[in-house]
């Protein structure tokens, strides 16, 4: 028999491995995989966007990950990026 140990969360966050850290990275695009389907369109507004902008995208219908993704935006905040938080409906 298995025994679980219940986790608040479902995901543990480590630190990421060295390379990302020090990556520069001018735009940084967080959606959700059914918006791959119309992917050029979304690489344009991305590329639109000035540099240290973050673009967060959630489907309208998943309010769980609307709130993972008002987390994301917080983080983003505090550390100095501007945050764009948009539906795949706004987006398309």
């Amino acid at each position: 028999m298995r025994y679980f140990y219940k986790r608040p969360f479902r995901y543990r966050l480590t630190r990421p491995p060295r390379a990302i850290r020090r990556a520069n990275l001018d735009n940084i695009a967080i959606v959700p995989a059914s918006m791959l389907t119309s992917q050029k369109t979304l690489q344009e507004k991305v590329r639109r966007l000035p540099r240290r902008q973050v673009f967060l995208c959630h489907s309208k219908d998943n309010a769980k990950q609307k709130r993972i993704l008002e987390r994301v935006k917080a983080v983003f905040q505090r550390l100095g990026y501007a945050v764009t938080l948009l539906s795949v409906d706004g987006v398309v």
